[in-house]
């Protein structure tokens, strides 16, 4: 490969939940076998990929995941402070922060992004300047879980809430070549039974006038691990998770379908675990290091396309 005419490469990485080592995998895949990657936007899970690996502390972040069970995983979290999520995820900022060594944006080599929503306008918000350890957790933040995060003047939550792939992020960087990757297994981060619920609830607030119902909304959030006392000390969980719902809505309302064309999509299509086995990364891992061996003859069939094209434009 020319260093002269390399064409960039940029991937885009969906939310993905306890799938998020999936990503581990499939970047040491493509690091190994000598494809290098320009640009990254990701979203939720993503992002911690991401940061990792524009870090070069991909291997740290792989060590901590895999080693995160049921018995170990409130070490990285708290119990949230009233203010709207059941969970606070300072300690897993601070480990990041660990793992990344507090760098920011502006010194990587590597150009990252991170998506996120604003829960009070519903704007798309990309990260891409600052403290990477928040910005990442931020990502991360899902609505009513994880307690929303200030970020200047904004209050903000998981961008995986309006967008599937955050292909728009990778577009800003202008890239030769776009690769999507799909690992989300809803759309809005809630499944179409909850948002059809809230939607029914909305029609109850609008007839009897009624502006609180938690009650309603705890009986189908509420984690079956949690005290129930807990939860209703916390009403701002109801007020997030309304807000993040109905933007929810308001975008699947709309005509305009989302964008996810690019040079390669992938949709790995992975089966589902046990759900009742709780936070399984390694199979994902493991899985992440068999596509990247699956999709690398496409890949490299389209970087060389790309450099001979851009040969010729030289020429």
């Amino acid at each position: 490969m020319n260093p002269i005419h390399r064409p960039t490469l940029g991937l885009a990485l969906s939310g993905s939940g306890n799938r998020t080592s999936f990503y581990i995998g499939l970047l040491e895949g493509l690091t190994e076998a000598g494809v290098p990657i320009d640009y990254i936007s990701a979203s939720s899970g993503g992002s911690l990929v991401a940061a990792a690996y524009a870090c070069g502390k991909l291997e740290e972040l792989k060590t901590m995941l895999l080693e995160i069970n049921g018995g170990n995983f409130k070490q990285f979290v708290a119990r949230g402070r009233n203010k709207g999520g059941l969970y606070s995820l300072d300690r897993f900022e601070e480990e990041l922060r660990r793992i990344t060594g507090g760098q920011t944006f502006e010194q990587l080599k590597i150009k990252i992004s991170f998506d996120a929503v604003d829960i009070e306008n519903g704007e798309r918000i990309v990260l891409c300047m600052g403290d990477i350890a928040r910005a990442a957790r931020i990502s991360c933040t899902v609505p009513g879980v994880f307690e929303p995060v200030q970020w200047g003047s904004r209050i903000l939550v998981d961008g995986g809430l309006l967008s599937t792939i955050p292909l728009d992020g990778l577009r800003n960087f202008n890239p030769d070549i776009t690769v999507g990757i799909h690992m989300r297994g809803t759309k809005y981060l809630f499944t179409d039974s909850q948002l059809t619920f809230k939607k029914i609830v909305n029609i109850f607030k609008t007839i009897l006038f009624v502006d609180e119902i938690g009650a309603a909304l705890h009986y189908l959030f509420k984690n079956e691990n949690e005290e129930d006392e807990f939860v209703m000390e916390n009403p701002g969980i109801f007020s997030v998770l309304g807000k993040s719902m109905d933007l929810a809505i308001a975008e699947s309302k709309k005509n305009q379908a989302e964008d996810l064309s690019c040079d390669l999509f992938i949709d790995p299509g992975l089966p589902t675990l046990d759900q009742t086995k709780f936070m399984q990364f390694s199979p994902y891992y493991e899985w992440g290091r068999e596509k990247a061996e699956e999709y690398l003859p496409e890949i490299k069939r389209l970087i060389l396309e790309k450099e001979k094209q851009k040969s010729l434009e030289i020429i």
